[in-house]
Parts: C-alpha cells; structure tokens; sequence
C-alpha cells in the first residue's frame, strides 16, 4: 500500500550501502552479507531519487507492534518513521523501529542458503542452491518419516515475527498450518507461562486487561513485575500521561530504574517474592473486612464446600443426577454438568451453589454423612498465617507499606494494575500468579473504567474468534484433511528424547528439527543443555535473517525474508488494539525468501502443496467469521486502510462480572489441577488445589543454595534488543557495545571490584565472564545483565549457561531470574 512519493531535493550524499548484497568480500562468511567500508563521496550534487513511502510494521515480541512508514530510494529502504494510526494517541517508534535499516543491511544478514561443513557451533558453511537445500531437507524428512513416522520431524518456532503469513501469530499464524499438515511434532518453548497458569486459578483465563487509552480513567496505576521503560516504551507513554493528569502511579520492583524514578510511590519488593508481599495484603483486606460478605458470598467460590478427599461436594453427592450440556469443541462430546454445592443459610439446606440466596462461609455441618469444609475457611487457614509482620519477613516490604498497599486497592480505585513477565522468571511463578491477581479481583479493581489486571497487550481476538479450524486445519480436494501434529514435546525432554527414542516408556523417535521465528541458544535456560538436544539431532534446518547463534548449530540455514522485504499483516498482540497491513517495500536481498514460500515450496517437494494455499486465500480464511466482518475486519479493509481495529469503538475493558472459571467467579480454590509440563509423572495435589506459596528455588533466602552462591540475577530485557532481535544491528552498538554485569556499590566495595573490572560469575550450572559496572540501583546481593547477548560477545563462557532446567512439575516455565551465583574478580 504504497501511500505517498516524497517530493525529491537537491543534496550532496554518499551513495547508499554500496556493498550491501555483494557476492563475496574478505573475511565474509559464505552466504552472509560482507563487512565492507565501502561508502564513496559523490563528487557533484545531484538530483535526489524519488522517495517512496510504504506501509511497514514493527512486529518483534516487545508487544509494541507499531505502525511505521518504509522511506524507500533507488530500491532500498533508507529509514523509518511513525506512521498515523486511525487513533492518534497510538503513533509511536522506539529507536529498535527506528534502526530497522541497520538489521535489512547488515553485516551478518543470510542472503543465500548454505549448508555446515565443519563442527556444530563453527561458522564453517558454505553456499548451495535452493534446489540443493529444498531438495536435501525434503529427501531427509521423507525418509525420517517413512521409517520413523511424522512425529520424527520437530517444529520449533518462537516468537521473532508476530506476523500472519510468515510469522508465528500465537494460534493462527501459517505456520500453524504448516505443522498440521506435516503432522510433525510441536516444540514447547517453556517460556512465559508460569504467572498466566497460576492467575488462571484465580479467575479461569479471563481477559482483564483494559485498553491503554483508559489509563487516565483510573485513580491509582500500579507496576508489577513489568519494566515497560525498556520494554513496552508505548504502555509507559500512557502511564506517565495519566500521572500528568493526576493518577497516582506506583512501582513494585526490586531495582531503582527508569519506572520507579517517574514513581510517586516505590515499593522495593525482594527478587521472586511478590507472592508473600500478595499474601500480606489480602490478610489486611480480610482482617479489615475491606473485602465484605457479600463480595465473598455471590463473586467468590468461597462458599463452595470441600469434602475429606480435597473435591468439591457435588449435586451428584446428594441424589442429583448430573445433565449433559454443551458439546465440548476439545473432545466433541456434550459437557457433563454437575453443579458444585453450598450451604444456603436463608434455605437451610444443601443446594447447587447457582441457586443459593446466601451461601454459608464456614461452620457447615457434615451434610449427608460429607464432613466439609468451606473455599473460605480452607483459603483463611492459609492467608490468616500471612500476616503484615510475616509477610514483610520474606518479601522485605514493611508492615506500614503492606498496609499503606492494601488501603490503595480499598480506598484509592478505580485501580489499574500492570502486570508483565517480571513475577514469571521464577520457579514459583504460578504460585505467585493467584494471590497478584486476588488482590484486585478481591477489590473490585477489574472489569470498570480505570480498574484492570493483567497484560497490556490485544489478543483476545486473534484467539478467540478467528476461523482456526479451516485455516489451520486444511482439506485437500479430495476431503482428507491435514492429519495435525503428532505430538508435543517441552525442552525439558528434549535431551533425553533425542538421545533415547523414548517418551515416557515408549518409542518416541525425533530425528530432525526446524526452528523457525527463534534462536533458542541464546534465548532459552542453560546454553548447554541447549546445545546438547540440538547436537542429538541428526538434521538441523533454521531460517532466519541473520546468522544467530542457533544458526551456527544448524545443518542447513535458509534465508529468510525481512519484514520490509515481504507483505503480511501485523496479527499480533500488541499495546494497540488493531490489525495493520505490511506492504512489501523492496525486494529481499540476496536469494531471501518469506517464511510463507519457504513452508510452501518444502510442501511440494514432500507431495504435500495440495494443502498449502496463498497468502491472500489464508488471510481471507482465518477472517471468515461473524466478529471479523462485523468489524469489516476484511483482507481489502486491511490492504485498503492500513488499520483495522480489533474491537467495536469504545468496547475494550476486561470482563470481569462472569469469569471463565466454573462458577463465573473469582476462585480461592480448585479442586483439580493438570500440569503443563510433559515430563510431570507425580505431583503434590495438596500444593495446587489452595493457596500456597514458596520461595524460588534457588535465590529464596531459606535455601542453602545461597550459602555458596550468595547473589542473586536479575536477567533484564535491554532498551537496544527485543530479546535476541537488533543484535545483529551496528547501529545498537554503538549504545550498548559489550556485556556488562551490574553490581551494587556495596557489593563491589566488599569484593574489591571497580567500575570496568572484569569479572566471572559461576554457579553449579556454568559460567560467563564480562565487565563489571557500578549500579547504586541495585540492592545489596543482587546483581542484573542483558539476556540478549550471543556467544561470541562474553570474555568468556554464557550468560545463558547461569540459569536452570530444574521446572516445577506443575509449569514448564523458564526461570531466567531464578538464579543465583558467586563472583570473582579476574
């Protein structure tokens, strides 16, 4: 959607990246961009070239997904800029949008396809053909699968282009499609899960999250666990607007950075225990009473009953036949209904808890011969140990403050609280997740103008309401359909997998994987172990834009596409609330390609193209539905007016009056729990059913771990990368050059270090040598550093190689802040 020509200038100008898509330079690696300095002075001035200005999108997982113009002259992109949203108050570009130009053009770009001819982990490849790489992958997985079955190929994709067509788009991206149709085995990335799975318990995976334009609806605006500073500059933006108009903004986090320093108040909470701080402050809500009887008897399961056995006292206990009600989509069989039952006080008898008038919150007596309990005597067994003074013992917040929260979520609503993935690095991250979110849901603070809990970003309609079924469960012309992955796998099986042909007893062979939209050396807990699956396989393919790490491990690496280099629509979440349409701006360097064609073109040569399809029919597929055309959210709107939005005009606050939990009420207790973690044979159900909570593995203060490791990391997003992406781009470099650790004064003082010292940082999983700086930012015992830094930029070892596989068995969930080391000065 080419949208406007500049008008052109006169000006003197070096010409443009010359040697950008050169064949070969010295010291180049084959198939990858040269490093050249070849930039020459033109000797009179000229007529500047016509510029073109087309649609872009910045779509890395930072959730900012914004809307940019391409500047494109002479058929390269020159630069970028914000580009006008049909709301205005959502323009914006960070500098990682801003230094596109510098990823399209870079050093370290994949222009060719190229095979490994030396170790895994070298840079010894060299350049084949299409055609030689199309036809080596396809003879390679035709023959795993023939003697080893689909489930023998792995997709491995993450979250690098939150893009409908070439990205991974969370459920309806193609790639979805692409590994239905191999019926190949799907990879588990472990990552960001664990507050999500724990807040599901409070309320049932319910969106409440409110639109960022209604951040100045709200009285008070809370940071938890989320750094939008480095991370979500564009959710910050209207934080700090809504303080300039009055909203009080408060900062859970354990470090003094950019958000606490625009903070009116700073709660300094201790790394992985936000949980406790949580726990403290409902015991005041309760003891208060500032949570009321009516709240915990009609918005609350509290009046459920629990039997000896830990289940919930059903209809079907006393005499009541269970019903069958809707068809499950997941199992295609109608739902069982058995409704969970209550002590009605104004009955006084036993009845399904949708029909009590005023459900009884303790004392009950055995019913029917059923000794029970009550969700709120159970819950208050529990909370009524965390006290203020208990609570301030572990999370290091004091009594007064623990207090002063509680009165804010009581007093000063409407309430927003902004919770992102700082609660989930932590082994006990769903144990943190219920009793973050009962804070809110507890007070109210959901659901209204100005009151939310949760995520910033816009999703829900991406999941909940596209055509995924024939989008990404394809037919052929006869009528057979794709047959769908064949299994799933988390890396925490992986190595064992892969080198045993085993999955829990049986045969379970994966030869060859295909990681897509990821680079999980650098991205993924302990670098080692990492290398170790990705070594077990026999055949590696990766596609990426640049040579990453993971690339160097890989057998094949394929080009892929830029974003400018292809069109797509930006599907993603994102902190705007629209769909936006990506022009393809110039053509890829080299011999790129779109990860759509690539998925395509490996189909066909497997014998499986029949169920591919093109760019425009999949797009048109996945928004065939009554929400999408409602919304005239249509392939030729979004190609036509560059936005879309994803909701009806002034309809975006988080449903909060009927939850997704059973009841439709917040919850204090379940009666069941299912791990998301394949490699879970046993658990502790006793630990999942109420409220618990534990110190992370390895930094709690009670573990003896800290006796021999005594400093806790703090592994930080950085404000030049989006995870692993920008690495690759000169320009970021000359911001944030090397790796550095970040250590307090104190601290330093103590182990003789000065700003610039190099250092080792070691643990029993491994260690990494870099520089040290100064932080007064930092408490005492805690030390922060980039997680985005590739192999070759430490001293010495892997920031990556720190951290831990040692999951919860409920919640394979990477714990990149769950660690702890010792340091030395070298």
């Amino acid at each position: 959607m080419t949208e406007k020509t500049a008008k052109p200038h006169g000006f003197s100008r070096r010409s443009f990246i010359k040697g950008a898509a050169a064949l070969t330079a010295a010291g180049a690696l084959a198939g990858c961009s040269p490093k050249t300095n070849n930039l020459e002075e033109t000797k009179e001035p000229q007529e500047a070239p016509e510029t073109k200005i087309f649609a872009g999108v910045c779509r890395g997982n930072c959730g900012g997904g914004c809307f940019l113009n391409v500047h494109v002259r002479d058929d390269q992109v020159v630069r970028t800029s914000a580009r006008d949203m049909p709301n205005p108050e959502y323009n914006r570009i960070c500098a990682r949008g801003l230094t596109q130009v510098g990823r399209i053009y870079s050093a370290d770009r994949v222009l060719y396809p190229m095979k490994r001819v030396g170790e895994r982990g070298s840079t010894d490849f060299e350049r084949i053909s299409w055609d030689e790489a199309l036809n080596t992958i396809a003879e390679k997985w035709t023959g795993y699968r023939e003697e080893f079955g689909p489930q023998s190929i792995m997709l491995f994709y993450g979250s690098g282009n939150y893009a409908l067509f070439s990205g991974s788009c969370n459920a309806v991206g193609a790639v979805v499609r692409f590994e239905n149709i191999l019926g190949c085995t799907d990879a588990g990335l472990d990552v960001d899960v664990g507050t999500g799975y724990g807040a599901t318990r409070a309320h049932g995976g319910s969106d409440l999250g409110n639109e960022l334009t209604d951040r100045k609806n709200a009285k008070t605006q809370i940071l938890w666990g989320n750094n939008p500073a480095i991370s979500l500059p564009h959710t910050l933006h209207f934080m700090i607007e809504a303080k300039e108009q009055g909203t009080r903004f408060i900062v859970i986090d354990p470090v003094y950075n950019p958000n606490t320093a625009k903070a009116d108040w700073w709660i300094p909470v201790k790394p992985g225990t936000d949980g406790a701080l949580a726990l403290g402050v409902i015991n005041v809500l309760l003891e208060n009473g500032w949570v009321d009887e009516e709240t915990l008897r009609t918005k609350t399961n509290c009046g459920l009953l629990i039997k000896e056995d830990g289940m919930f006292l059903r209809m079907s206990d006393l005499g009541v036949k269970p019903t069958e009600g809707d068809v499950d989509p997941l199992t295609g069989k109608p739902k069982i209904i058995d409704l969970p039952a209550v002590w009605d006080e104004d009955t006084g008898k036993a009845v399904a808890f949708s029909e009590a008038t005023k459900p009884a919150l303790k004392n009950v007596a055995p019913i029917e011969g059923h000794a029970v309990q009550t969700v709120y005597e159970n819950a208050m067994g529990y909370i009524s140990a965390w006290t203020p003074v208990a609570a301030s013992a572990v999370c290091g917040v004091s009594e007064d403050d623990i207090r002063e929260l509680a009165r804010v979520y009581y007093e000063d609503g409407p309430v927003t609280t902004e919770i992102m993935q700082g609660l989930n690095h932590y082994r006990n991250a769903h144990y943190t997740g219920w009793p973050v979110y009962l804070v809110g849901l507890l007070t109210g603070n959901a659901g209204k103008p100005g009151a939310a809990i949760g995520q910033s970003e816009e999703y829900l309609p991406q999941m909940m309401f596209s055509n995924i079924k024939e989008a990404c469960y394809p037919v052929d012309s006869s009528g057979k359909a794709a047959p769908g992955v064949s299994g799933h796998l988390d890396t925490t099986v992986f190595e064992e997998v892969f080198t045993s042909g085993k999955f829990k007893g049986k045969d379970y062979v994966v030869k060859s994987a295909y990681i897509h939209c990821s680079n999980p050396m650098v991205t993924m807990c302990n670098n080692d172990y990492t290398a170790r699956w990705m070594d077990a396989l026999e055949f590696v393919v990766v596609a990426d834009m640049c040579m990453t790490e993971t690339c160097k491990h890989a057998d094949i690496v394929l080009p892929a596409a830029h974003w400018f280099e292809q069109q797509d629509i930006g599907f993603l979440f994102s902190s705007h609330p629209y769909l936006l349409w990506q022009d393809k701006c110039i053509e890829p360097l080299g011999e790129a390609k779109s990860d759509f064609q690539i998925f395509g073109e490996i189909l066909d040569r497997l014998g499986l193209g029949e169920f591919w399809c093109t760019e425009d029919e999949y797009a048109e597929t996945v928004l065939n539905s009554d929400y999408w055309k409602s919304l005239g959210c249509t392939l030729e709107n979004i190609k036509t007016k560059g936005a879309v939005r994803i909701y009806p005009e002034g309809d975006k606050l988080g449903k909060a009056d009927v939850l997704a939990t059973e009841t439709g009420r917040i919850q204090l207790y379940q009666e069941t729990a299912v791990p998301n973690n394949v490699s879970t044979t046993d658990f502790d159900i006793s630990k999942e059913r109420g409220l618990y909570w534990e110190t992370p593995q390895f930094i709690g203060e009670d573990r003896e771990y800290r006796q021999q490791y005594p400093y806790s990391v703090l592994s930080e997003h950085m404000r030049t990368h989006t995870h692993t992406q920008w690495w690759e781009c000169g320009y970021v470099r000359e911001f944030e050059r090397e790796p550095i650790v970040r250590i307090n004064p104190d601290d330093a003082a103590e182990l003789g270090i000065v700003e610039g010292d190099t250092v080792r940082l070691s643990n029993d999983n491994g260690y990494v040598v870099m520089k040290a700086a100064i932080s007064a930012g930092l408490p005492r015992k805690m030390v922060s550093s980039g997680r985005s830094w590739q192999k070759d930029d430490f001293i010495d070892g892997h920031f990556a190689n720190l951290s831990s596989k040692d999951y919860s068995p409920m919640i394979a969930n990477q714990a990149f802040n769950d660690v702890a080391v010792m340091i030395e000065k070298i």
